[in-house]
């Protein structure tokens, strides 16, 4: 899970020098606000799961989005 999160961060973020961290902050990834959404988007289509808004705010770090992924894909 976490390995295809750094994928689709690549992917979005046109990056690979970044190595992504559980603890690292979603604003620490050097994206734009479109970036961002791009990614969730990525995610989105990647997992074919929908995010909700209240989800999408308890997000802060890498580690609550693997998490969240777990959680929802099993």
């Amino acid at each position: 899970m976490f390995e295809k999160l750094q994928e689709l961060y690549n992917g979005i973020s046109g990056r690979e020098d970044i190595k992504l961290d559980p603890q690292m902050k979603l604003k620490d990834l050097e994206l734009s606000s479109l970036g961002l959404v791009q990614l969730i988007c990525a995610i989105e289509d990647e997992f074919d799961i929908e995010i909700s808004n209240k989800d999408l705010k308890s997000f802060k770090s890498v580690k609550n989005v693997v998490d969240y992924l777990k959680k929802i894909i099993g």
